[in-house]
């Protein structure tokens, strides 16, 4: 604690904190742009300010302790850019982290609040010149002894790149190791006088277990596939009074691992849905409704815009994403922090989320023409029903389509979360729940039959794979079933037709948050002639309810048995 004390002596007038309060009265203002979960952590940071300044609630406010955290931050060069050498200079954001995480105490105490804190922010802003300097005045400034920090992720290079940048600033920072007494070695950091250390740590190592964790950052959570990393650690932190787990990330296509799981829980929390007073979430992103091609949008997603992020580097590089969609998966992803289902998307999620419609309702087509898709892939997890409405446009000549989707599952899998998204889509009735640890296709079954009160089913798309038993009963029942085999030559006219539907404004969908996971999940797998058949990237990113709909879109296009049999004749002939 000396070494704390030392620190606070040379602390004058609180203008760190003051800075961080008037960028979150800002943000909540309006008059700094930022998406909605940014305003929703400063607007929860002023009123947990407030109500500790007014002696209400379980916590204390610390200006001085922020501010000690800060001259320790302010005093660690810049490795890299054009500033490189010089101290670092916190942005606003990076010091409303720092008031977070060092100023709210327990009340008339110095233990810290915040045990776990989650940061999204795109690429470029600046995460790693947040972290290393919290990651570095924990582990040998506080004065812990046998304070254990971690650079943390799933690969040791990975790892590195955090410890790499905190270990460059301790090699330059000659008169930070004489006073706290810190050496610099190949792998680790270490301070000999409390027995503390610095040191990457990753999934790959030979023993993540006994570690004692003071401090640890878990670099690119979004890239983390299982939670193996991020468990261990939380749970070797027991053993501490104050200690902090850090994970900081740009959003990815991984949506079924533990950073789309942090996020989601973290959201909940800053909605006010979930009730967690130790956990600091900050999240830069574009919402839902903005134009992603939009300079505003890319300033609301970006907090170092013009400082740290180079707006003309941002602006030429969506530039030459707009109309190239591998570019523009990425684009999205990196620089707005958006969620992609998959890292190589098939669709574009910005033509499916155009098309949304959500005053559209199934029973406003009550009585007239449609055709269904059944992806019954597996009895342990997703299957799915699409229907599809198709008209002609009398002014074009061209088919819309008005598009729904029902979608099954066992409650085992809900209850087990095998997806984090499964509970809330439950809840909210996106998901139909069959009892058990198999999802029962009876319930599809009677779901077809009712279907077919409503509305005039021309057809009903399976794969006989799964559906055979399925296809016999209702046929029996006078449902016209039809066998839409797994092949390049049924799916590939009927994504092509889906695709341009969607790019052209042809396709409405009311927005069944499933469908839309499914279709972002769909990677475009070609045969050698550049057909398409609809794949996953990873088991874990479910494409059920996408591959149904392709289906119904195939059997609602002219003559499909002719388009069909063309193809495989072709495939017959070039074999």
């Amino acid at each position: 604690m000396a070494a704390r004390a030392r620190a606070n002596r040379a602390v004058g007038a609180p203008q760190g904190v003051a800075e961080a309060v008037a960028y979150a009265e800002a943000v909540v203002g309006g008059t700094i742009p930022a998406g909605r979960l940014a305003g929703l952590a400063c607007a929860r940071f002023l009123r947990d300010k407030a109500a500790a300044e007014a002696g209400e609630g379980a916590w204390d406010f610390r200006p001085d302790l922020v501010e000690a955290a800060l001259l320790f931050a302010g005093q660690m060069p810049n490795i890299k850019g054009p500033e490189a050498g010089q101290p670092l200079r916190l942005m606003p954001w990076q010091k409303l982290v720092f008031a977070n995480l060092f100023g709210f105490v327990e009340r008339r105490t110095t233990t810290r609040r915040f045990r776990q804190a989650v940061v999204f922010v795109p690429r470029g802003n600046g995460k790693t010149t947040l972290a290393a300097p919290i990651a570095l005045y924990l582990t040998f400034v506080e004065g812990e002894g046998g304070a254990e920090g971690y650079a943390a992720a799933v690969t040791r290079d990975q790892a590195r790149i955090l410890f790499d940048a905190a270990q460059q600033m301790v090699r330059k920072t000659g008169a930070f190791r004489q006073a706290f007494g810190v050496g610099v070695g190949a792998n680790a950091l270490y301070q000999e006088k409390t027995a503390s250390k610095f040191a990457p740590v990753s999934s790959d190592a030979k023993a993540l277990d006994g570690l004692n964790v003071q401090v640890a950052v878990c670099d690119e959570i979004a890239s983390h596939k299982t939670s193996e990393v991020y468990d261990v650690l939380l749970t070797a932190m027991g053993k501490r009074r104050h200690p902090l787990l850090l994970s900081i990330s740009t959003a990815t296509g991984n949506t079924t691992g533990i950073g789309k799981q942090l996020w989601d829980y973290g959201v909940r929390v800053l909605e006010g849905a979930q009730e967690d007073e130790r956990l600091f979430t900050l999240v830069y992103a574009a919402d839902a409704e903005d134009d992603p091609w939009d300079e505003a949008t890319w300033i609301k997603a970006n907090p170092s815009w013009g400082q740290a992020v180079q707006p003309d580097a941002i602006r030429a590089i969506m530039r030459q994403a707009r109309n190239n969609l591998a570019q523009e998966t990425a684009a999205r992803t990196r620089h707005l922090n958006i969620w992609s289902g998959a890292d190589e998307a098939l669709f574009s999620m910005r033509a499916w989320q155009a098309c949304r419609s959500p005053e559209l309702r199934l029973g406003d087509f009550e009585g007239q023409e449609c055709h269904l898709g059944l992806d019954l892939a597996s009895r342990t997890d997703l299957a799915a029903l699409a229907l599809v409405f198709p008209q002609t446009c009398r002014d074009t000549g061209k088919t819309t389509y008005a598009a729904f989707a029902r979608c099954y599952l066992n409650e085992e899998a809900v209850l087990e979360a095998r997806n984090a998204a499964y509970p809330g889509w439950a809840a909210a009735e996106h998901l139909i729940l069959t009892p058990g640890n198999e999802t029962d296709f009876q319930a599809i079954e009677d779901d077809i039959l009712e279907l077919s009160r409503r509305f005039r089913i021309v057809s009903v798309g399976y794969d006989p794979w799964q559906s055979t038993q399925l296809a016999q009963r209702l046929r029996a029942q006078d449902i016209e079933m039809v066998e839409f085999r797994s092949t390049t030559a049924n799916f590939s006219p009927a994504i092509i037709e889906l695709d341009a539907a969607m790019r052209s404004g042809r396709l409405q969908h009311d927005g069944n948050p499933v469908l839309e996971w499914c279709i972002g999940n769909v990677v475009g797998k070609p045969d050698r002639r550049g057909n398409l058949y609809p794949t996953k990237a990873r088991p874990e990113q479910k494409i059920d309810a996408a591959v149904a709909l392709i289906m119904a879109i195939g059997r609602s296009m002219t003559e499909p048995e002719q388009f069909t049999s063309i193809f495989e004749r072709a495939e017959l002939w070039m074999a």
